[in-house]
């Protein structure tokens, strides 16, 4: 019985692993060269807004029985 489920499972991941390095491949995560970007990334005003924002809802979201509005 348990070679039904170990041999189709042994199969799946080794078939996800080639999938995965051939992704890797793909993006060129194996090349000498360092990878570049289309734009600057960083941490920005807007990330800052954003966070403050999502953590003003989750706030009024847990703390809704105490706020009256």
């Amino acid at each position: 019985m348990i070679e039904y489920r170990l041999i189709p499972l042994m199969v799946s991941v080794v078939k996800i692993g080639d999938e995965l390095s051939a992704a890797s491949l793909t993006r060129g995560l194996g090349a000498p060269v360092r990878r570049t970007n289309v734009c600057e990334l960083g941490f920005h005003v807007q990330d800052i807004i954003a966070i403050v924002l999502c953590l003003a809802c989750f706030v009024v979201f847990f703390l809704r029985k105490y706020i009256v509005f």
